[in-house]
């Protein structure tokens, strides 16, 4: 079974001018006004469309007449109010922008004609897509019931009614009213069109105003902005020009004053016109007379002329004379290089040959130092020491005269009680007191020249404490040249020969070390953290290289460096009071600078090592008075220096072991008391007499060092 519903379509009367809106444009002529012929008849209602539910078309349906008889009334009024009803409605249409055209339920008095739909369609308008505007589409759907019955209609010659058994008549009456109301409906829409054509062309031009508003008021808002950068600048300007107002007022004012100062510059030149033009009267006359001399002039000039021909003649014979020079220079300058690669040979040979004499003097040396009477020691003998004796011009012998048991008062009074015991001993070198720091230099510097060359070099200072062991090393002050000690002033011809070696290809790089070995334990003299602990090891299997854990070297490029290193570890050595000196060192302090040398023309490289070494004060426990803490120090220094005459007696019998690692000092200084190397042992002596045996153990604990024999050093290569 099949379900219909009815539709009647109706145009909107107007678009939408945006998007989900209404048109707000007034609509003029919006009254409709009704036909003119009244005596239309409706549209009968037996006849509508219908749509199938199920298949969505439309369907004509005839509706059949029905067989009562309709009543009688009054056809010409119920005309007359449905043709009044349908002006109505169409005016209320055309004045609301968007309602549909409503239908009249049919009723027993009067027929409608346009079908009012049973609720009013809702107006969705779609989105204009690029600037054309659609016409929305509405439908209404109207169920329209078949009328109870139909009223008589009046014949078209007449108007008496029909009677109700003539329903032909009645139907014809009907048809022709339904042709008049279609008639008349096709008029109004026709003229709806047009209006809505209207409405469609002024809500496009509304659009295009609405544009044209937009970019007014975008125009609007850049002048605004304009206007407002304008002012700004018109206020920049004018504080410009009040600026340049103030200023042209003030170079006004200086020109006014300048004026003023020209105008007496002026009267002081015309003074000096009027001067001048009675010195160019003057001049005038002078004139004259340079004429004559110019003519003069002309005439020597002439001679000068012919001499510059002889000049240039004699020129062409000096290039010559320059280009065979040149030549000369040539051959001078091959000669020259000729002569720097045998300089580079010549150096090689005295390389060789210092080192063979250095051999010749003993690859182990020992120099004997006497220092001087200080202060209240030159008391009661005018600073002279009665029991020492320099016999021999070459300085290398030292007496000593055993007093007896007389004090020292007494022995510088009566010199009738001198024992006649005498001991003499024999060095590589004797200093007396009145040798001078650059003296005692001069014969280790050969020495110091070795470390250079690629050898190992080890200088140490020995002797009972307050013997000037610190002095001979390290000097009484780095800033006095006069005093300097050995450490210095080697660091000064390390820097000063290796700048010097520059010239023939050297060039060498230089690593400082500094630390000092208490009660036989390492502290780095260049650090302030004093908890690292410091070991010595070897630095491989099949070497014989050693090196200190943790310790701190620098690399140092000018002597200035290593000076203020010297300083800041002199500051952290280790010092104590004891009864044989006030300030006596309580440690062994080891400098240690590493050399390493490579020739760019030759293509040498070598590896050298210099170190100069104060030992801690040699003193017998008798004799120092040491308890506590100093007794612990004194034998832990008695103990290593023992071990260090052990170590250098082995090497001088040859024996096949040598005790090195008795001592951290020894383990630590293998590399430089060995073959390898070339030792220099200062033998310090303290003049006074009560440390006459002190001073007697030093020099033949020194005596049988000078007797050993270590064997030839040998370069090391890197």
């Amino acid at each position: 079974m099949k379900s219909y519903f009815f539709i009647f379509q109706r145009k909107p009367l107007a678009t939408s001018n945006r998007i989900g809106g209404l048109s707000k444009l007034p609509m003029p002529g919006s009254r409709l006004k009704p036909p003119s012929s009244t005596t239309k008849r409706a549209r009968s209602p037996e006849i509508e469309e219908a749509v199938d539910i199920n298949s969505g078309k439309k369907r004509c349906l005839e509706k059949p007449a029905p067989a009562l008889a309709l009543p009688k009334t009054n056809t010409t009024k119920s005309l007359a109010k449905t043709s009044a009803k349908s002006s109505s409605n169409l005016r209320s249409t055309t004045n609301t922008s968007r309602r549909p055209l409503a239908s009249t339920k049919p009723n027993n008095k009067s027929v409608s004609t346009l079908n009012r739909p049973s609720r009013p369609m809702t107006n969705t308008r779609p989105p204009a897509v690029g600037g054309v505007v659609k016409k929305p589409v509405s439908t209404g759907i109207s169920k329209t019931k078949p009328p109870a019955a139909a009223a008589p209609a009046r014949s078209s010659g007449s108007g008496s009614k029909r009677p109700g058994w003539d329903l032909k008549g009645r139907l014809q009456d009907m048809e022709a009213l339904v042709l008049s109301r279609e008639n008349m409906s096709a008029e109004l829409q026709s003229q709806l069109e047009s209006y809505n054509k209207r409405i469609f062309s002024l809500e496009s031009h509304n659009q295009q105003l609405t544009g044209t508003v937009r970019e007014k008021e975008q125009q609007t808002q850049d002048n605004t902005a304009e206007i407002s950068n304008l002012r700004r600048q018109i206020r920049e300007a004018e504080d410009s020009l009040d600026c340049t107002k103030r200023r042209l007022q003030r170079e006004i004012e200086d020109l006014t004053f300048s004026k003023s100062t020209l105008e007496r510059q002026k009267e002081t030149l015309s003074g000096e016109l009027s001067a001048n033009q009675a010195e160019i009267t003057g001049l005038k006359s002078s004139i004259a007379e340079l004429t004559s001399t110019q003519a003069k002039s002309a005439a020597e000039l002439e001679g000068i002329r012919i001499n510059l021909t002889d000049a240039n003649s004699t020129i062409k014979a000096r290039d010559g004379t320059i280009a065979e020079l040149k030549e000369l220079v040539r051959q001078h300058e091959e000669k020259i290089k000729e002569q720097e690669l045998k300089l580079i040979e010549q150096e090689t040979t005295r390389r060789q040959l210092h080192n063979t004499i250095q051999e010749l003097k003993g690859n182990i040396r020992v120099f004997c130092r006497v220092r001087p009477l200080l202060g209240k020691e030159t008391i009661g003998n005018d600073g002279i020491i009665t029991h020492m004796n320099f016999p021999d011009t070459d300085g290398k012998i030292l007496e000593m005269d055993k007093i007896g048991d007389a004090t020292l008062n007494e022995s510088t009074l009566l010199n009738s009680t001198r024992g006649a015991s005498k001991y003499e001993f024999n060095f590589d070198k004797v200093f007396d007191p009145t040798s001078t720091q650059a003296s005692v230099f001069e014969e280790i510097s050969q020495l110091v020249q070795s470390a250079l060359d690629g050898y190992n070099v080890c200088i140490f200072a020995y002797g009972q404490t307050g013997s000037g062991k610190t002095y001979t090393m390290e000097g009484g002050g780095l800033e006095e040249e006069k005093s300097m000690g050995m450490i210095p002033r080697a660091v000064q011809q390390i820097f000063a020969t290796g700048s010097q070696l520059q010239e023939k290809g050297w060039q060498y790089e230089f690593l400082a070390s500094m630390l000092e070995i208490y009660n036989e334990t390492i502290h780095d003299l260049l650090s302030e953290r004093q908890d690292i602990k410091h070991e010595v090891k070897m630095k491989g299997k099949d070497t014989s290289d050693v090196y200190v854990t943790n310790l701190t070297t620098v690399p140092v490029k000018q002597e200035s460096e290593v000076l203020n290193l010297l300083k800041q570890a002199s500051h952290n050595r280790a010092v104590a009071e004891t009864k044989c000196n006030e300030r006596s060192s309580r440690s062994h302090s080891v400098f240690q600078l590493h050399l390493t040398g490579n020739n760019t023309i030759t293509g040498e490289a070598l590896q050298g090592t210099l170190n100069l070494v104060d030992l801690a004060g040699s003193e017998r426990l008798k004799e120092s008075g040491s308890e506590g803490q100093r007794l612990k120090e004194t034998l832990s220094i008695n103990k290593s220096l023992s071990n260090l005459g052990n170590v250098i007696m082995a090497l001088g019998r040859q024996e096949s072991h040598v005790p090195y690692r008795n001592s951290k000092l020894t383990y630590l200084l293998q590399n430089s008391l060995g073959g390898n190397s070339k030792t220099l042992m200062f033998v310090n002596i303290n003049p006074r007499e009560e440390y006459f045996n002190e001073s007697l153990n030093s020099l033949r604990f020194a005596t049988k060092v000078n007797q050993c024999n270590i064997g030839t050093a040998q370069k090391k290569i890197k």
